[in-house]
């Protein structure tokens, strides 16, 4: 599923009407959960398992640092995180993949790559700053610390693309020390934190070091 066709590519509401007098709020939460659901199930469903991305290009959006290669995350798990600040269902995932990020600062044996993407083209270098802004006013207003990448000209997209298909945001990418392909998650669902952090886990277990 592509943002350019479907309402998810819409921004959320600054506010949301308050619902009628006599529904519980019971029925509310598991009438979202049930819309999660049901939306995971549109999106394609991909293991990628086996495979590996041929290029891998990042720079730095939100903050100062060094553009990340390919050649770099060699010998760590890499979660590559492709969502935008336009994308509800990565407003959701956010936060998780904010913690996962955290968890893992100060271990150098993972990395946690959170790519902020235009979404409907490729990004082009003139569109950055307008990203940059729309990515840090989130953050700010989600009070969210995370290092966010920018991919220009979707250039490690089209990688992911040749490698596993891209089928709409968010999508998020597990990689083994390898550089071996071993999940990908496209969509958000409650619970896929959770699976991801366990991966991470195993991976890094299974890895001896």
């Amino acid at each position: 599923m592509s943002p350019e066709s479907s309402d998810l590519s819409q921004p959320i509401p600054a506010s949301t009407p308050a619902p009628r007098a006599g529904i519980p709020w019971l029925w509310l939460v598991l009438a979202a959960a049930a819309g999660l659901l049901l939306l995971r199930s549109l999106w394609p469903t991909h293991t990628g398992a086996g495979k590996k991305l041929a290029s891998l290009s990042l720079e730095p959006l939100t903050f100062s640092g060094e553009r990340v290669a390919l050649d770099d995350l060699k010998g760590k798990v890499v979660v590559l995180n492709f969502w935008g600040p336009w994308c509800p269902p990565c407003r959701m995932e956010l936060p998780h993949i904010a913690e996962l990020a955290s968890h893992y600062a100060g271990d150098g044996r993972c990395r946690v790559l959170a790519v902020s993407c235009g979404g409907r083209e490729p990004d082009p270098v003139s569109s950055l700053p307008k990203l940059k802004k729309q990515t840090n006013e989130l953050l700010s207003a989600m009070d969210i610390k995370l290092a966010v990448y920018a991919d220009p000209e979707a250039r490690t997209r089209r990688a992911v693309n040749d490698a596993v298909s891209f089928g709409g945001y968010p999508t998020t990418l597990l990689l083994d020390p390898h550089g071996v392909i071993q999940k990908v998650w496209t969509g958000y669902a409650p619970g896929d934190e959770e699976e991801m952090a366990r991966l991470v886990a195993s991976l890094l277990e299974g890895a001896g070091t």
